[in-house]
């Protein structure tokens, strides 16, 4: 909140002709407006929606959470909400409430396959810098062990004018356990 800090109307009508204590309260305004951004950050930072750099880091020192180099703070604010909602018991909708905070209210496709053989396929569209490892975090908290789970993340590729060549890059893990 940017407040307009004038001290002198607090005055009286008649103290205000004098010059002494209008130049002294108008000295001290500079002052009084540094307290109030001041405050104004304290209150910001209390909430992980508004937080600064400062807030962030506050709170992902509280979850125990190291930020990568290339997070930048509007993904790291998403991390942060994804894993401070923390709703018991988990459901598949409490799942997909979680990776819809983390992919910014995105469509996400659950679908289960728990007649055939216990397995369930998440279709995201996760685009930002360190989504997939908050996702694969979730997925390791939420999901119970013996659910074998799929994640396919769709990214949508907008582009104008002629397209001459394109390459890609996609990184999989695959884990098998066995007995």
């Amino acid at each position: 909140m940017i407040r307009e800090v004038d001290l002198v109307s607090y005055l009286p009508a008649f103290m205000q002709k004098y010059k002494e204590p209008v130049m002294a309260l108008e000295a001290e305004n500079p002052e009084f407006a540094i307290m109030w951004s001041g405050v104004d950050r304290i209150l910001y930072n209390r909430f992980i929606s508004t937080a600064d750099e400062y807030g962030i880091a506050r709170f992902e020192r509280l979850l125990e959470i190291y930020p990568a180099q290339e997070d930048d703070l509007e993904s790291r604010r998403r991390k942060l909400q994804a894993r401070w909602v923390n709703k018991l018991p988990y459901t598949i909708r409490v799942l997909a409430e979680k990776i819809g905070i983390l992919s910014d209210k995105a469509d996400v496709l659950i679908e289960t396959d728990f007649q055939q053989g216990y397995k369930m396929t998440i279709h995201t569209m996760l685009e930002l810098a360190g989504q997939v490892g908050e996702l694969e975090h979730i997925i390791d908290k939420i999901v119970p062990c013996n659910i074998a789970t799929v994640t396919v993340n769709h990214i949508c590729g907008r582009a104008e004018g002629p397209l001459y060549t394109g390459s890609g890059m996609v990184y999989t893990d695959i884990i098998e356990l066995e007995n």
